[in-house]
């Protein structure tokens, strides 16, 4: 049981990072000026406003640090397995949070 937590409280920490980044007011205006910054059709641009394509990259860094700090046994035991299911599957399952919250 104390690994499902785990991993719900990780989901929940990379979706609002996520939203943190890529869609809330607070970071409205560094993320404008970022864009401002960047040359047109930039990826970076792209990133700072896709939450499915930003969530991957909150995903892997925080899959890792719950692979290196829990306790909980790993499927596999294998890093390089385990961190990169989990980060997908984190990355896809905040994609589908996005989903259910309402239009802006």
């Amino acid at each position: 049981m104390t690994g499902l937590i785990e991993i719900v409280v990780v989901l929940f920490f990379v979706a609002r990072m996520t939203r943190l980044v890529t869609a809330d007011e607070i970071t409205r205006r560094p993320r404008e000026a970022i864009v401002k910054r960047l040359p047109e059709e930039s990826p970076l641009a792209y990133l700072l406003f896709c939450r499915w394509c930003l969530s991957v990259w909150i995903a892997a860094p925080a899959a890792a640090g719950w692979w290196h700090l829990s306790d909980v046994p790993r499927w596999s035991g294998y890093w390089s397995v385990d961190v990169p299911a989990v980060a997908l599957a984190l990355s896809y399952a905040t994609g589908l949070l996005v989903r259910a919250e309402p239009e802006e």
